[in-house]
């Protein structure tokens, strides 16, 4: 029986997440965590759906298809259908670990799935597809699993159905998903899941970037606990980045010519620090992750625990440290990640972010985006 298998890298905002949003630079990298997601026939109609090995939670459940009418298609004449996904309520959920933080990964799964049926007009009719995710990305800590979900999940499907291989319509696809269940996305996102190594965005446009590998330390603060009921409900969540992106806004349109000022220094800060990563010149580097890391404070997505992590980091001799992606909010658990230039002082930074309970990984920039395999 052929399997298909798509893995895709992890990400980190290097310089410029969230001023990216109004139109200034941002620079992010993959880095060398995969997500995998594999594809084959199940002896069970319907989609089958395996989540396990991420760190904190599994689960295996069943997906079944439900026709609903497209009223806006059809004029309220019920002829155009929707195709939805949900729970087949004869099966159980079989949790691994953790159910309860499933249900935000599951709903990029069940997304994805439902823009594949819909986008390609393809529908599995009586047979059974098994699909398998397994991950070295934490969930919800600004590391691009949601993305990463989305790109592999599309890839295996269209490799699956016969669809041909095109990297861009895939990147396309999986933003498309990832900013129908958020409410809003990056596309640097699904562009590095996608492509690996560098990529800058400005102004929407993406560009890939051929700079040099850093070796850099992933610092990661806990989980966001869904407590959900059922998974089918996963998409109804108030999804951590989206509440986070709608927070600057708020406080943008509250202290804008302030805020443009901010965006500038950001701006201004990106530009340096491409060139100063051309240069190797990490000293310089360091320095500016310092200085973004202030800009990002000051925009209110620093929550105490990461900004212990970022300090720690400083008062053991790192070239530099800031937070990565979305942030967090001190209400929302604080989680989320901070990213180190440790020079000489890894060891100490990496000793010092466990003792706080922090989730350490030692990471590499610029790997391999998108691969897909028939096994």
């Amino acid at each position: 029986m052929e399997k298909i298998r798509a893995s895709v890298p992890a990400k980190v905002i290097l310089f410029g997440e969230h001023f990216v949003v109004y139109g200034t630079r941002a620079l992010a990298a993959a880095i060398d965590r995969r997500l995998v997601v594999e594809v084959s026939e199940s002896e069970t109609k319907g989609y089958h759906v395996k989540i396990e090995n991420i760190p904190t939670f599994g689960l295996e459940l069943d997906l079944d298809l439900k026709l609903e009418p497209d009223l806006e298609a059809g004029k309220g004449d019920g002829i155009f259908k929707k195709r939805r996904f949900g729970l087949n309520q004869n099966s159980k959920v079989r949790p691994y670990k953790d159910y309860d933080t499933a249900a935000e990964a599951l709903a990029y799964v069940k997304g994805s799935i439902e823009y594949f049926e819909e986008r390609y007009e393809i529908g599995i009719g009586g047979t059974g597809v098994e699909i398998e995710i397994k991950s070295g990305i934490p969930l919800s800590v600004g590391l691009g699993s949601s993305a990463a979900t989305c790109v592999a999940t599309i890839a295996v499907l269209r490799e699956y159905f016969g669809i041909e291989r095109d990297l861009e319509a895939i990147r396309r696809d999986a933003y498309n998903v990832e900013n129908a269940v958020q409410g809003v996305a990056s596309p640097i996102d699904t562009a590095i899941s996608t492509y690996g190594g560098y990529v800058s965005v400005e102004r929407t446009e993406v560009k890939r970037q051929d700079l040099p590998e850093l070796k850099l330390i992933v610092g990661s603060i806990g989980r966001i606990p869904l407590s959900m009921a059922t998974a089918a409900k996963a998409s109804e969540i108030g999804l951590k980045t989206k509440k986070i992106v709608e927070r600057v806004k708020g406080r943008r349109a509250s202290f804008k010519r302030i805020f443009n000022s901010l965006s500038d220094a950001s701006d201004r800060i990106t530009e340096q620090a491409i060139r100063a990563i051309e240069e190797r010149d990490f000293v310089t580097c360091g320095a500016l992750m310092n200085v973004n890391h202030g800009l990002l404070d000051a925009i209110g997505v620093v929550p105490r625990k990461l900004s212990e992590l970022v300090k720690v980091s400083q008062e053991l001799g790192a070239l530099g440290a800031k937070v990565t992606g979305a942030g967090g909010r001190d209400e929302m658990g604080g989680v989320g990640s901070v990213l180190v230039l440790p020079g000489e002082s890894g060891d100490q930074i990496k000793a010092a972010m466990e003792i706080v309970g922090a989730l350490v990984m030692g990471v590499q920039t610029g790997g391999e985006g998108l691969e897909i395999l028939r096994l």
